[in-house]
């Protein structure tokens, strides 16, 4: 087996969203105005089930060992693991973290092959095990990996296609890019900056997505909280099939260049201990706190996903949002119309 570790990136960040670490989750004194009413505003989470109209497969990449497919890796009680997800880059391709391959494979839009850089044994976990995931694009084009090995830091492939390892603190799960620094939490749970050409990190009380706009997210037992300047909304999640049992979400967020902040909000729904089932939706807050209606979603993980990535994402400058799925056959990637 070619990867270090299954690790659950999403997971981890959701986690501190969720409000396993509420205290570092809040945004600090100062950021938002507290004058600022909350707004309460339900919105309805289902079941998965398909993506609406709206949503168009822009590509399909199957697995195989043929240099253009991706590859898979045991992944123990004979399941096939897949790649660690993908990264849509400003000039429109994609790279993808073939763990299998020991490799970032490059694909076009529509999911042609256009190449590889293999990782040298320098940048391998005891020179053989694949230690990274969960891609990052910056708006210079660089994609920058995080690492799951022994000691904290960050993998940049640069533009000109050169690697580079970046020494971080402590370990660190990035949630969101503005473009040039990432946010997210570091193994304390503490919300942080960091700057992926230096590793400087730096304590933040809220996230910057594109354009510098900022944001915050928290998240209880039935609800999230969205707080952008001059917005602060409450937004109460409920299952109609059981509108009286607690929905316990987990986002993921993108901001768009149009000012949306896209979230991807899973929940699950226990009907009694051992019996639970998951339920999903995805919406949209505007920058004066205008939140959409809720957009179905498919299932999000199959037996081969790795859990080493975000299914939400977006490109540098656009506004339409993509869904990435990693299912037992091949990649799958859905962007907004």
């Amino acid at each position: 087996m070619m990867r270090l570790a299954r690790i659950l990136v999403p997971i981890l960040t959701l986690g501190c969203l969720a409000g396993l670490s509420p205290a570092a989750a809040q945004a600090g004194p100062g950021t938002f105005p507290a004058a600022v009413p909350q707004v309460t505003v339900t919105r309805n989470l289902t079941q998965p089930s398909t993506l609406n109209s709206s949503w168009r497969r822009i590509a399909k990449i199957r697995y195989g060992t043929a240099t253009s497919r991706l590859g898979t890796s045991p992944g123990g009680d004979n399941l096939m693991i897949g790649p660690d997800y993908g990264v849509q880059v400003p000039n429109k391709t994609w790279w993808y973290l073939d763990a299998a391959k020991l490799r970032l494979a490059h694909y076009s839009d529509t999911g042609a092959y256009l190449g590889q850089v293999k990782l040298p044994t320098k940048y391998l976990a005891q020179g053989i095990y694949f230690q990274w995931a969960n891609p990052f694009a910056l708006a210079d084009g660089t994609v920058v990996l995080t690492g799951n090995g022994v000691t904290p830091a960050l993998l940049l492939l640069s533009p000109g296609k050169k690697l580079s390892k970046v020494k971080l603190p402590r370990f660190f799960g990035p949630m969101v890019t503005d473009g040039h620094s990432l946010y997210g939490f570091d193994e304390n749970g503490v919300s942080v900056r960091v700057k992926p050409k230096t590793g400087a990190m730096t304590t933040v009380s809220s996230f910057k997505g594109q354009g510098g706009r900022t944001f915050s997210i928290t998240a209880a037992s039935d609800h999230i909280s969205v707080k952008r300047p001059g917005v602060n909304l409450r937004i109460n999640l409920i299952d109609p099939t059981h509108p009286s049992l607690a929905v316990h979400p987990a986002v993921e967020a993108v901001m768009a260049s149009n000012g949306k902040l896209w979230i991807l909000a899973t929940g699950i729904v226990e009907l009694s201990p051992g019996n639970a089932y998951d339920v999903a939706g995805l919406f949209s807050v505007s920058a004066s706190g205008a939140v959409s209606a809720v957009e179905p979603v498919r299932t999000l993980y199959s037996e081969t996903d790795p859990g080493s990535g975000h299914h939400l994402g977006i490109r540098q400058g656009s506004s339409r949002p993509t869904l990435m799925f990693i299912d037992t056959d091949a990649v799958r990637v859905y962007r907004k119309k």
